[in-house]
Protein backbone atom coordinates (compact mmCIF):
# COMPACT_ATOMS: atom_id res chain seq x y z
CA UNK A 1 0.00 0.00 0.00
CA UNK A 2 0.95 3.54 -0.60
CA UNK A 3 1.05 5.75 2.14
CA UNK A 4 -1.63 8.24 1.96
CA UNK A 5 -2.58 11.81 3.16
CA UNK A 6 -4.21 11.27 6.51
CA UNK A 7 -7.74 12.87 6.50
CA UNK A 8 -7.20 15.80 8.93
CA UNK A 9 -4.50 16.92 7.07
CA UNK A 10 -6.90 17.09 3.91
CA UNK A 11 -9.26 19.05 5.91
CA UNK A 12 -7.21 21.59 6.84
CA UNK A 13 -5.64 22.10 3.83
CA UNK A 14 -9.07 22.35 2.24
CA UNK A 15 -9.90 25.40 5.07
CA UNK A 16 -6.76 27.02 4.08
CA UNK A 17 -7.59 27.69 0.44
CA UNK A 18 -11.15 28.34 0.84
CA UNK A 19 -10.04 31.10 3.15
CA UNK A 20 -7.18 32.36 1.01
CA UNK A 21 -9.83 32.84 -1.31
CA UNK A 22 -12.78 34.49 -0.16
CA UNK A 23 -11.98 35.10 3.73
CA UNK A 24 -11.10 38.56 3.96
CA UNK A 25 -7.67 37.89 6.40
CA UNK A 26 -6.53 36.13 3.06
CA UNK A 27 -8.27 38.23 0.54
CA UNK A 28 -5.97 40.42 -0.79
CA UNK A 29 -6.34 44.12 -1.47
CA UNK A 30 -7.55 45.07 -5.01
CA UNK A 31 -4.23 47.05 -6.71
CA UNK A 32 -5.24 50.41 -6.96
CA UNK A 33 -4.73 52.80 -10.37
CA UNK A 34 -1.25 55.26 -10.25
CA UNK A 35 -2.77 58.60 -9.44
CA UNK A 36 -6.13 57.60 -8.31
CA UNK A 37 -7.07 60.13 -5.91
CA UNK A 38 -9.47 59.51 -3.05
CA UNK A 39 -12.77 61.68 -2.68
CA UNK A 40 -13.43 64.31 0.07
CA UNK A 41 -15.52 64.10 2.69
CA UNK A 42 -18.78 66.18 1.59
CA UNK A 43 -20.36 68.16 3.84
CA UNK A 44 -24.39 67.60 4.54
CA UNK A 45 -26.86 69.15 2.50
CA UNK A 46 -28.13 72.53 3.64
CA UNK A 47 -32.09 71.74 4.54
CA UNK A 48 -33.84 75.31 4.36
CA UNK A 49 -36.38 74.39 6.90
CA UNK A 50 -35.03 72.12 9.38
CA UNK A 51 -37.79 70.02 11.91
CA UNK A 52 -36.26 71.31 15.07
CA UNK A 53 -35.46 75.19 15.56
CA UNK A 54 -32.65 75.51 17.75
CA UNK A 55 -31.52 78.65 19.75
CA UNK A 56 -27.96 78.91 17.78
CA UNK A 57 -27.36 78.40 14.49
CA UNK A 58 -25.31 75.09 12.87
CA UNK A 59 -22.98 76.55 10.31
CA UNK A 60 -21.93 73.94 7.68
CA UNK A 61 -18.06 74.86 5.86
CA UNK A 62 -18.42 74.19 2.28
CA UNK A 63 -16.27 71.40 1.33
CA UNK A 64 -13.30 72.14 -1.15
CA UNK A 65 -13.36 70.16 -4.46
CA UNK A 66 -9.98 68.23 -5.26
CA UNK A 67 -9.18 69.34 -8.76
CA UNK A 68 -7.97 66.52 -11.33
CA UNK A 69 -4.06 67.04 -11.67
CA UNK A 70 -3.90 64.40 -14.19
CA UNK A 71 -6.50 66.71 -16.40
CA UNK A 72 -4.30 68.76 -18.89
CA UNK A 73 -6.06 71.57 -20.53
CA UNK A 74 -5.20 74.95 -21.87
CA UNK A 75 -6.01 77.72 -19.08
CA UNK A 76 -7.60 81.09 -19.77
CA UNK A 77 -6.84 84.35 -18.44
CA UNK A 78 -10.26 84.81 -16.87
CA UNK A 79 -10.05 80.95 -15.20
CA UNK A 80 -6.83 81.93 -13.84
CA UNK A 81 -8.13 84.88 -12.08
CA UNK A 82 -10.73 82.51 -10.51
CA UNK A 83 -8.18 80.87 -9.27
CA UNK A 84 -5.87 83.70 -7.56
CA UNK A 85 -8.79 86.20 -6.68
CA UNK A 86 -10.78 85.24 -3.18
CA UNK A 87 -13.82 85.87 -1.76
CA UNK A 88 -12.99 89.38 0.05
CA UNK A 89 -12.32 91.15 -3.45
CA UNK A 90 -15.71 89.75 -4.55
CA UNK A 91 -18.52 89.68 -1.44
CA UNK A 92 -20.15 92.55 -0.37
CA UNK A 93 -19.11 94.02 2.93
CA UNK A 94 -20.36 95.51 4.75
CA UNK A 95 -23.47 93.04 4.76
CA UNK A 96 -27.02 93.70 5.24
CA UNK A 97 -28.34 92.01 8.02
CA UNK A 98 -31.18 91.68 10.52
CA UNK A 99 -31.43 90.54 13.99
CA UNK A 100 -33.64 87.75 15.47
CA UNK A 101 -36.15 90.18 17.05
CA UNK A 102 -37.10 92.10 13.52
CA UNK A 103 -40.17 91.35 11.84
CA UNK A 104 -40.18 89.60 8.75
CA UNK A 105 -41.75 93.08 7.43
CA UNK A 106 -39.06 94.67 8.11
CA UNK A 107 -37.12 92.61 6.58
CA UNK A 108 -39.18 92.94 3.84
CA UNK A 109 -38.84 96.33 3.18
CA UNK A 110 -35.09 95.57 3.98
CA UNK A 111 -34.71 93.54 0.69
CA UNK A 112 -36.96 96.02 -1.20
CA UNK A 113 -34.63 98.79 -0.43
CA UNK A 114 -31.50 96.94 -1.26
CA UNK A 115 -33.24 94.54 -4.12
CA UNK A 116 -31.35 91.41 -2.11
CA UNK A 117 -33.28 88.17 -1.95
CA UNK A 118 -31.91 86.81 1.20
CA UNK A 119 -30.58 88.90 4.72
CA UNK A 120 -28.55 87.27 7.26
CA UNK A 121 -29.76 87.28 10.96
CA UNK A 122 -27.37 88.08 13.36
CA UNK A 123 -28.15 87.91 17.41
CA UNK A 124 -25.11 90.08 19.08
CA UNK A 125 -23.40 90.14 16.42
CA UNK A 126 -22.74 86.33 15.61
CA UNK A 127 -24.90 84.60 12.66
CA UNK A 128 -27.51 82.98 13.83
CA UNK A 129 -30.14 82.06 10.84
CA UNK A 130 -31.07 83.57 7.24
CA UNK A 131 -34.32 84.50 6.08
CA UNK A 132 -34.84 84.06 2.72
CA UNK A 133 -37.48 85.65 0.23
CA UNK A 134 -39.23 82.34 -0.15
CA UNK A 135 -39.23 82.82 4.04
CA UNK A 136 -41.22 86.01 3.26
CA UNK A 137 -43.56 84.75 0.83
CA UNK A 138 -44.97 81.99 2.91
CA UNK A 139 -45.54 84.19 6.19
CA UNK A 140 -47.66 85.95 4.05
CA UNK A 141 -49.58 83.27 2.86
CA UNK A 142 -49.69 82.00 6.13
CA UNK A 143 -50.57 85.14 7.76
CA UNK A 144 -47.27 85.71 10.38
CA UNK A 145 -45.50 88.70 8.26
CA UNK A 146 -45.03 90.60 11.66
CA UNK A 147 -43.50 87.17 13.56
CA UNK A 148 -40.29 87.88 14.60
CA UNK A 149 -37.17 86.38 12.21
CA UNK A 150 -36.21 83.64 14.40
CA UNK A 151 -39.22 81.80 14.25
CA UNK A 152 -39.25 81.88 10.19
CA UNK A 153 -35.08 81.90 9.46
CA UNK A 154 -33.14 78.78 8.22
CA UNK A 155 -30.58 77.93 11.01
CA UNK A 156 -28.45 75.45 9.40
CA UNK A 157 -26.77 77.71 7.06
CA UNK A 158 -23.48 77.31 5.00
CA UNK A 159 -20.94 79.66 5.36
CA UNK A 160 -17.45 80.27 2.92
CA UNK A 161 -14.44 81.78 4.11
CA UNK A 162 -13.21 85.31 3.22
CA UNK A 163 -9.72 83.76 2.11
CA UNK A 164 -11.35 81.01 0.00
CA UNK A 165 -10.66 80.82 -3.40
CA UNK A 166 -13.19 82.04 -6.34
CA UNK A 167 -12.97 78.97 -7.69
CA UNK A 168 -14.02 77.12 -4.35
CA UNK A 169 -16.90 79.80 -4.06
CA UNK A 170 -18.11 78.76 -7.66
CA UNK A 171 -18.17 75.07 -7.15
CA UNK A 172 -20.07 75.39 -3.59
CA UNK A 173 -22.77 77.71 -5.73
CA UNK A 174 -22.72 74.52 -8.15
CA UNK A 175 -22.75 71.78 -5.44
CA UNK A 176 -25.63 73.83 -3.31
CA UNK A 177 -27.68 75.85 -5.64
CA UNK A 178 -28.07 78.69 -3.61
CA UNK A 179 -28.37 82.42 -4.37
CA UNK A 180 -25.84 84.18 -1.49
CA UNK A 181 -23.28 82.73 1.09
CA UNK A 182 -23.03 84.05 4.26
CA UNK A 183 -18.90 85.08 4.42
CA UNK A 184 -16.93 84.74 7.81
CA UNK A 185 -13.76 85.66 8.36
CA UNK A 186 -10.65 83.64 10.86
CA UNK A 187 -12.66 84.99 14.07
CA UNK A 188 -16.22 83.82 12.67
CA UNK A 189 -17.55 87.33 12.43
CA UNK A 190 -20.01 87.79 9.59
CA UNK A 191 -17.57 89.93 7.17
CA UNK A 192 -19.80 89.98 3.82
CA UNK A 193 -22.32 87.96 1.26
CA UNK A 194 -21.23 86.82 -1.70
CA UNK A 195 -23.37 85.77 -5.06
CA UNK A 196 -22.68 84.37 -7.92
CA UNK A 197 -23.26 88.26 -9.37
CA UNK A 198 -20.33 89.44 -7.26
CA UNK A 199 -18.42 87.16 -8.75
CA UNK A 200 -19.17 88.02 -12.17
CA UNK A 201 -18.62 91.56 -11.50
CA UNK A 202 -15.50 91.02 -9.52
CA UNK A 203 -13.81 89.10 -12.41
CA UNK A 204 -15.13 92.24 -14.94
CA UNK A 205 -13.59 94.51 -12.92
CA UNK A 206 -10.13 92.68 -12.73
CA UNK A 207 -10.27 91.78 -16.33
CA UNK A 208 -10.46 95.57 -17.04
CA UNK A 209 -8.11 96.78 -14.77
CA UNK A 210 -5.27 94.39 -15.68
CA UNK A 211 -5.97 95.37 -19.44
CA UNK A 212 -6.19 98.94 -18.26
CA UNK A 213 -2.54 97.98 -16.60
CA UNK A 214 -1.63 95.84 -19.94
CA UNK A 215 -2.58 99.32 -22.16
CA UNK A 216 -0.36 101.25 -20.28
CA UNK A 217 2.76 99.48 -19.97
CA UNK A 218 2.53 98.95 -23.85
CA UNK A 219 2.51 102.74 -24.31
CA UNK A 220 5.11 103.67 -21.94
CA UNK A 221 7.35 100.87 -23.71
CA UNK A 222 5.87 102.08 -27.16
CA UNK A 223 7.08 105.87 -25.74
CA UNK A 224 10.28 104.32 -24.02
CA UNK A 225 11.13 102.93 -27.85
CA UNK A 226 10.06 106.64 -29.06
CA UNK A 227 12.33 108.13 -27.01
CA UNK A 228 15.02 105.77 -27.50
CA UNK A 229 14.80 106.17 -31.84
CA UNK A 230 14.29 110.36 -31.00
CA UNK A 231 17.40 110.02 -29.28
CA UNK A 232 19.30 108.05 -32.15
CA UNK A 233 17.63 110.32 -34.70
CA UNK A 234 19.89 112.84 -36.97
CA UNK A 235 18.38 115.38 -39.08
CA UNK A 236 20.31 117.85 -41.02
CA UNK A 237 18.79 120.11 -43.77
CA UNK A 238 21.12 121.42 -46.73
CA UNK A 239 20.71 123.99 -49.14
CA UNK A 240 22.44 123.56 -52.58
CA UNK A 241 22.68 125.76 -54.70
CA UNK A 242 22.85 125.58 -58.55
CA UNK A 243 26.04 125.51 -60.11
CA UNK A 244 27.83 124.79 -56.63
CA UNK A 245 30.11 122.34 -58.39
CA UNK A 246 32.73 122.33 -55.39
CA UNK A 247 30.22 121.50 -52.67
CA UNK A 248 28.90 118.66 -54.64
CA UNK A 249 29.60 115.27 -52.44
CA UNK A 250 29.83 117.17 -48.94
CA UNK A 251 26.19 115.64 -47.38
CA UNK A 252 26.95 112.11 -49.11
CA UNK A 253 30.09 112.09 -47.15
CA UNK A 254 28.39 113.42 -43.47
CA UNK A 255 25.81 110.63 -44.29
CA UNK A 256 28.70 107.87 -44.43
CA UNK A 257 30.01 109.29 -41.32
CA UNK A 258 27.31 109.25 -39.03
CA UNK A 259 26.10 105.64 -40.90
CA UNK A 260 29.45 104.40 -39.77
CA UNK A 261 29.52 105.20 -36.36
CA UNK A 262 26.28 103.30 -36.13
CA UNK A 263 27.64 100.37 -37.48
CA UNK A 264 25.51 100.15 -40.66
CA UNK A 265 26.44 97.62 -43.35
CA UNK A 266 28.94 98.72 -45.42
CA UNK A 267 26.56 98.03 -48.62
CA UNK A 268 23.74 100.01 -47.26
CA UNK A 269 25.76 102.53 -46.10
CA UNK A 270 26.92 103.11 -49.82
CA UNK A 271 23.60 102.85 -51.47
CA UNK A 272 22.47 105.98 -48.59
CA UNK A 273 25.57 107.57 -50.29
CA UNK A 274 25.03 107.28 -53.95
CA UNK A 275 21.15 108.44 -53.46
CA UNK A 276 22.45 111.55 -51.24
CA UNK A 277 24.93 112.25 -54.28
CA UNK A 278 22.98 111.70 -56.86
CA UNK A 279 19.96 114.40 -55.34
CA UNK A 280 22.52 116.82 -54.46
CA UNK A 281 24.16 116.80 -58.39
CA UNK A 282 20.82 117.05 -59.68
CA UNK A 283 19.68 120.03 -57.57
CA UNK A 284 23.18 121.73 -58.50
CA UNK A 285 22.54 120.79 -62.40
CA UNK A 286 19.33 120.70 -63.17
CA UNK A 287 17.54 123.73 -61.07
CA UNK A 288 17.11 127.32 -59.66
CA UNK A 289 18.34 125.70 -56.28
CA UNK A 290 16.96 124.03 -53.55
CA UNK A 291 16.88 122.07 -50.15
CA UNK A 292 17.60 118.40 -49.08
CA UNK A 293 16.61 117.01 -45.84
CA UNK A 294 18.12 113.94 -44.49
CA UNK A 295 16.50 111.53 -41.55
CA UNK A 296 18.49 109.53 -40.07
CA UNK A 297 17.38 107.09 -37.27
CA UNK A 298 17.27 103.21 -35.91
CA UNK A 299 15.29 101.86 -38.86
CA UNK A 300 16.20 103.92 -41.99
CA UNK A 301 17.65 106.67 -43.95
CA UNK A 302 15.40 109.10 -45.04
CA UNK A 303 16.20 111.57 -47.90
CA UNK A 304 13.60 114.12 -49.47
CA UNK A 305 15.04 116.53 -51.81
CA UNK A 306 13.12 119.62 -52.79
CA UNK A 307 14.08 122.19 -55.47
CA UNK A 308 12.82 125.41 -56.83
CA UNK A 309 11.85 124.47 -60.36
CA UNK A 310 12.50 124.35 -63.75
CA UNK A 311 10.51 121.11 -63.00
CA UNK A 312 10.73 117.84 -65.02
CA UNK A 313 9.00 117.99 -68.57
CA UNK A 314 8.68 114.37 -68.87
CA UNK A 315 9.31 112.41 -65.73
CA UNK A 316 9.34 109.19 -67.43
CA UNK A 317 12.00 109.64 -70.18
CA UNK A 318 13.92 111.52 -66.97
CA UNK A 319 13.90 108.10 -65.42
CA UNK A 320 15.51 106.11 -67.86
CA UNK A 321 19.47 105.59 -68.44
CA UNK A 322 21.23 108.10 -69.95
CA UNK A 323 18.44 110.49 -70.62
CA UNK A 324 20.11 113.76 -69.48
CA UNK A 325 19.38 117.93 -69.56
CA UNK A 326 22.48 118.74 -68.56
CA UNK A 327 24.76 121.93 -70.22
CA UNK A 328 28.05 121.66 -71.79
CA UNK A 329 29.72 122.99 -68.12
CA UNK A 330 27.92 120.40 -66.59
CA UNK A 331 29.14 118.02 -69.17
CA UNK A 332 32.88 119.10 -69.20
CA UNK A 333 33.26 118.47 -65.20
CA UNK A 334 32.03 114.70 -65.67
CA UNK A 335 28.32 115.43 -64.59
CA UNK A 336 25.18 115.01 -66.44
CA UNK A 337 25.51 111.25 -67.63
CA UNK A 338 21.56 110.90 -67.08
CA UNK A 339 21.87 108.10 -64.13
CA UNK A 340 21.00 110.06 -61.16
CA UNK A 341 17.45 108.83 -60.94
CA UNK A 342 18.07 105.79 -62.19
CA UNK A 343 20.89 105.23 -59.54
CA UNK A 344 18.59 107.27 -56.49
CA UNK A 345 15.61 104.52 -57.75
CA UNK A 346 17.86 101.04 -58.04
CA UNK A 347 19.45 102.07 -54.47
CA UNK A 348 16.04 102.88 -52.70
CA UNK A 349 13.69 100.68 -50.74
CA UNK A 350 11.26 103.25 -51.14
CA UNK A 351 11.13 105.81 -53.93
CA UNK A 352 8.99 108.46 -55.19
CA UNK A 353 9.36 111.61 -57.35
CA UNK A 354 6.30 114.70 -57.85
CA UNK A 355 7.76 117.10 -60.54
CA UNK A 356 5.31 120.14 -62.17
CA UNK A 357 6.97 122.63 -64.76
CA UNK A 358 7.28 126.20 -63.56
CA UNK A 359 6.83 125.08 -60.01
CA UNK A 360 10.02 122.43 -59.14
CA UNK A 361 10.72 118.73 -58.51
CA UNK A 362 10.59 116.22 -54.89
CA UNK A 363 12.22 113.52 -55.05
CA UNK A 364 12.02 111.18 -51.81
CA UNK A 365 14.12 107.77 -51.07
CA UNK A 366 14.36 105.78 -48.21
CA UNK A 367 16.61 102.85 -47.13
CA UNK A 368 16.51 100.74 -44.44
CA UNK A 369 19.44 100.07 -42.40
CA UNK A 370 18.82 96.35 -41.63
CA UNK A 371 19.25 93.84 -44.18
CA UNK A 372 15.91 91.92 -43.34
CA UNK A 373 13.89 95.05 -44.19
CA UNK A 374 15.70 96.07 -47.42
CA UNK A 375 14.71 95.01 -50.49
CA UNK A 376 18.08 94.74 -51.97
Amino acid sequence: MTQGVPVAKKKAAARVAQNANGHRRFRRPPARLAGAMRKPALAAENTLKPAGREATATLVPAAENAPNVAEKRQVSFAQMLVFELRVRDAMTSPPITATTTDTLRSIQHLMKAHRISGVPILDHDVLVGLISIEDIINALDEGHINDPAEIWMSRKIVTLRDHFSLVRAVAEFDRHGYGRFPVLDANNRMVGVITRGDITVSLMHQLERRAEEAAAKEAALVASRAADEKAHRVVFNTHVKSGDFETAGKLSQRIREVLRARGVAPDILRRAAIIAYEAETNIIIHSLGGRITTSIDAIKVRIQAVDGGPGIENVELAMQEGWSTAGPLARELGFGAGMGLPNIKRCADEFSIQSELGAGTKVQAAVFLHKAESKL
